[in-house]
């Protein structure tokens, strides 16, 4: 099966704003406030989730030409992501299998050999190792190459699991998001500059931020939320990941439009959030923000953000105008959303006899948190 088009969403959504409400799911639900911020199930959410899960690394832009490589350490697995003289998108533990330095250390590059700066071991693009000083010294190690990680490439983006010789299936994992990512056309795209970090809660708490449109129209209301309707939200679920639909005040204008003259653009905007930790913000044909969480500590996370457009920003016009936007959301989510998270989880700490209750206008959440709960079980909603 695949997504529903984004006119049928836009279709949807008008519905919502002409029925007052958003999409609603079936009941209220409620989860204990500790498991937030409990150092028992964070780890449980790091080994079950962060550790067997398939996650997204990176996108296939990042790493398009044989000799690209990027990285980045999650869960405390460091790892590089390299595209290969054969065109194939692999994923290792960035470790050096002499004494376990990174072989990479820029979070984009291009080079024919990985080598590690300590000793000089050297490593080709398929995470061979090729090279090592001294070799009389180390002859019969049990050693040939980094440790790969199960990784697939779908849709413009790359997946791998944390874990080496964990299953993996990609297909199934994705289910029906992989026709809602493909929309997107993620390997049309142009990176502008590296991410920008910024310190947040609980990893929970600021994806709970990711899946909900119910706050942008308060927490915003003076900057980006000034566009939209506020919560008249569509939440299409393809198993953990979470397509979230919001309606822009010009949706109404389009009502008696044939369907080829509704203005999406304008008439929407639209979140992907895959499963566990990563958002993808904007419609296919315009610029994207992408915000990977990086889990800490049960109080503490990481995002990183990162502009992507449908074109090279080479003019000095249009590298001002991308670092404006960059400047604009990344400063938004830090001392709105981030912000806000951080109190949050303070919180949240406080209360360890209490609970968060989410609303049927929620649905995000509650599918965030369902799933959650059953992989740290083992199991699925």
């Amino acid at each position: 099966m695949t997504a529903t088009p984004l006119i049928s969403v836009a279709k949807r959504l008008l519905a919502n704003v002409d029925g007052d409400r958003g999409d609603y799911a079936g009941e209220i639900l409620q989860i204990p406030a500790e498991s937030y911020v409990d150092p028992a199930r964070f780890q449980l959410e790091i080994d079950m989730i962060f550790r067997r899960c398939p996650l997204l690394l990176a996108f296939s832009v990042d790493v398009a030409e044989p000799g690209d490589y990027s990285t980045i350490t999650i869960a405390g697995r460091p790892v590089v992501i390299t595209r290969g003289e054969d065109g194939v998108a692999r994923a290792f533990l960035n470790i050096c299998r002499h004494r376990g330095a990174k072989v990479a250390v820029e979070c984009f590059g291009h080079s024919r050999r990985l080598t590690c700066p300590y000793h000089f071991w050297s490593y080709d693009l398929q995470g061979s190792l090729v090279g090592n000083t001294a070799r009389e010294a180390f002859e019969g190690i049990d050693v040939d190459g980094l440790i790969g990680l199960p990784t697939a490439e779908r849709a413009g983006a790359i997946f791998a699991v944390l874990t080496p010789d964990a299953p993996m299936d990609i297909d199934e994992w994705l289910g029906e998001m992989a026709s809602g990512l493909e929309v997107l056309q993620l390997d049309k795209m142009f990176r502008h500059r590296d991410g920008l970090p910024a310190d947040s809660g609980s990893w929970k708490a600021t994806a709970d931020g990711y899946v909900d449109g119910y706050h942008l129209g308060y927490l915003h209301r003076n900057t980006i939320g000034g566009k939209s309707i506020t919560n008249r939200n569509t939440y299409d679920l393809f198993g953990p990941h979470v397509r979230l639909g919001f309606a822009n005040k010009p949706l109404p204008t389009m009502r008696d439009l044939p369907d080829e003259e509704w203005r999406l653009r304008e008439a929407m905007s639209l979140v992907h959030f895959v499963f566990p930790n990563v958002s993808i913000s904007g419609l296919p044909g315009s610029g994207l923000m992408v915000s990977r969480i990086f889990p800490e500590s049960p109080t503490r996370s990481v995002v990183e953000q990162f502009q992507y457009f449908r074109e090279p920003m080479v003019t000095e016009e249009q590298q001002a105008e991308a670092d404006a936007k960059r400047d604009l959301y990344y400063a938004v989510t830090r001392d709105e959303d981030f912000a806000t998270v951080l109190q949050v989880t303070e919180g949240l700490a406080a209360i360890p006899g209490d609970v968060v209750r989410f609303g049927r206008n929620e649905q995000g959440n509650q599918n965030l948190h369902r799933w959650v709960d059953a992989l740290v079980h083992g199991t699925t909603p």
